[in-house]
Order: structure tokens, then C-alpha cells, then sequence
């Protein structure tokens, strides 16, 4: 039988327990989240957001500055389009960012909450390979694109 995490278990030590008993590899792990790379790189970060009853997993990938800001709005419209899982916006710095929410209000499959951040991970990089052809996506070297923690304080902590 699956392992079912009850709502009161729900905290970030537990799932990156469980996450690196599944195999996962955490970049880091600290009170307020865990930090992962996708095999190419790209740092996402795991949340909990427990007034909401949520789990959060998120990241944002940078766009060209000199880009306009109705070209990124139609980068987030397009993607939110077509792509299913997260939710694409805009921050502040006109950086897209890349979210989903995960309720556990009820108690969270182990399992099912593995297989997500995982789906989560293969998706920023079928994003920025598929749709970044036009270069609005600006990734350098993955050395100066990964997030560390004390970085965007506002979506990430």
C-alpha cells in the first residue's frame, strides 16, 4: 500500500527524507525548503505554504532584458496555454516565473508527490528547450543560472 503522509506530517524535513529515499538528489535542504537541479541544471525549489495547505514548487527562468514586456506577457499566455502542470507569470523583474501548488489538506501520497516534482523538473526543461528558440529565455552556463537560496527572496523564501 501507498504511504500517505497526513496533513500534521507534512513538513520539509519529511518530504526531503522521503524525496531522497526515492532516490532524489537534493541540492540543499534548509528550514524553509529544498533546492533541486534538473539533470540540465536548472534549479527549482520545493515550499511549504502552510496557512494554505500547500505544497509549492516553483522557479523562475530569466528573459532577455531588452525583450518587450508584451513579448514575455505572450511567453506566460502561450505557456499557460499550452503546457499543463504549473502556471507561468511575470514577476516584478519581468522574469517568467514557473509555479504549482500541490494541496495536502487532506493528507499527500508519497508517491504522487514524488512523481509531480519530478514531472515538474522534465517540464522547465521541455520548456526552455522547446520554447526558447526565439532566445527570449536567457540562460547562460548553469554555474550562473542556478538560484542559490539568499537569491529572489521573494519568490523563493
Amino acid at each position: 500500500m501507498s504511504k500517505v503522509f497526513a496533513e500534521s506530517e507534512i513538513t520539509i524535513d519529511a518530504l526531503a527524507a522521503h524525496m531522497r529515499d526515492s532516490g532524489l538528489v537534493l541540492h540543499e535542504v534548509q528550514p524553509d525548503g529544498i533546492w533541486l537541479r534538473t539533470e540540465n541544471g536548472i534549479g527549482y525549489r520545493i515550499s511549504l505554504i502552510t496557512d494554505k495547505v500547500f505544497v509549492r514548487i516553483g522557479t523562475y527562468l530569466p528573459l532577455r532584458r531588452d525583450a518587450s514586456i508584451e513579448d514575455k506577457r505572450e511567453l506566460a499566455r502561450r505557456r499557460n496555454e499550452g503546457v499543463f502542470l504549473p502556471v507561468f507569470t511575470l514577476d516584478q523583474d519581468e522574469d517568467l516565473i514557473v509555479t504549482y501548488v500541490l494541496p495536502y489538506a487532506h493528507g499527500l501520497i508519497a508517491e504522487n508527490f514524488v512523481s509531480v516534482v519530478n514531472r515538474f523538473g522534465s517540464l522547465l526543461e521541455y520548456v526552455v528547450q522547446t520554447y526558447s528558440e526565439d532566445g527570449l529565455i536567457d540562460l547562460a552556463p548553469p554555474a550562473q543560472y542556478l538560484r542559490q537560496p539568499q537569491t529572489r527572496s521573494r519568490l523563493f523564501r
